[in-house]
């Protein structure tokens, strides 16, 4: 405060300036002490303690009622400019609620694009975005360490949610001098004598398991390697390396020198990417993750395809458990 040309700085308790703005709205001890919740007694000596530390009184008491001195009336409206500051300051500190989710492979668009939507829209939400597998993804959802899993689970825990917002069309990649290369489209039976490569079944179990199914689908049964690459450099080597064939859906990235996709037909897949999380815990976050998901859906046609069937929900114990869906595919020839 100023007084007769210089300033003091004090250390203001909002403790002691919520209790002044509630005396002074009473104009009364009894009452102010009754919203407040203390004792009568308790509040008067507190006002004192910021009237000492301003250094002027006020409060005008008396037994009836108080009245406020001048420089008291002065004090009331720079102190509910200081609490309205404080309740801001607060709510922003709520407000900065951190988005935590993962990618299943880096290279995949489909999450990156969703936060460049997302990034458009609430550009003061924070993200940590990392890599994990689906089953690990889902995981620490349920633990409460991420807050969304983005991909595709076979079984689906009773105590997440869950909203499909990408169908992706799976294609073959394989070597520009194969011959099926030739065609503008691969029936997958023709792929029959094809080396598969595959991700690392640790990693992507629910991705193998949906290409083992459009492949069986075909009357196709390779067998995984548990000791295959994850990342899509090392899958794109293996193709291009050992004469090999991969599914590759139009998420992943171009393949790059001496390789070429080809759409897959009888049957032709369709990757459903579903938005997951608990259903207690549908924060402020995952709400507008949810709508990016929805914006990004529309703006890159996303949803075109059919759908497919959902994942199998797990039932809670007292539940029966429903039927597991076939294979998701579009027949379009």
């Amino acid at each position: 405060m100023e007084s007769r040309g210089h300033t003091r700085c004090v250390d203001l308790n909002l403790r002691l300036v919520r209790y002044f703005v509630t005396v002074a709205e009473e104009r009364h001890f009894g009452r102010a002490a009754t919203r407040l919740f203390i004792a009568q007694p308790s509040l008067s000596v507190q006002i004192r303690r910021l009237e000492q530390e301003l250094g002027t009184p006020l409060l005008i008491r008396s037994t009836r009622q108080v009245e406020l001195t001048g420089a008291g009336e002065r004090f009331l409206v720079a102190a509910r400019r200081l609490l309205a500051a404080a309740a801001d300051a607060e709510a922003a500190v709520a407000d900065a609620e951190v988005l935590r989710l993962a990618s299943i492979l880096d290279g995949l668009d489909t999450v990156p694009l969703i936060l460049r939507t997302l990034r458009r829209r609430d550009p003061l939400l924070e993200v940590v975005h990392g890599i994990n597998g689906m089953p690990r993804q889902v995981a620490e959802v349920r633990a409460g360490r991420l807050d969304v899993a983005v991909g595709l689970i076979r079984d689906v825990p009773a105590d997440l949610e869950m909203e499909l917002v990408r169908l992706d069309p799976v294609r073959v990649v394989l070597r520009a001098d194969n011959p099926l290369a030739r065609g503008s489209a691969v029936a997958v039976a023709d792929l029959g004598d094809a080396t598969w490569v595959f991700g690392n079944t640790e990693h992507t179990p629910d991705w193998i398991d949906f290409v083992l199914g459009f492949l069986a689908e075909a009357g196709l049964r390779p067998r995984p390697s548990p000791s295959a690459q994850t990342p899509l450099s090392a899958m794109l080597e293996q193709v291009r390396e050992g004469d090999g064939v991969a599914a590759w859906p139009e998420s992943c990235p171009a393949p790059g020198p001496d390789l070429v996709v080809r759409p897959l037909v009888r049957p032709s897949p369709v990757y459903p990417w579903y938005v997951l999380w608990h259903r207690d815990r549908l924060t402020r976050g995952v709400q507008a993750f949810r709508a990016a998901a929805r914006g990004a859906a529309g703006e890159h046609g996303w949803m075109a395809a059919l759908p497919p069937a959902p994942p199998r929900r797990l039932p809670s114990p007292a539940t029966a458990s429903p039927t597991v869906p076939g294979p998701v595919s579009v027949d379009l020839h």
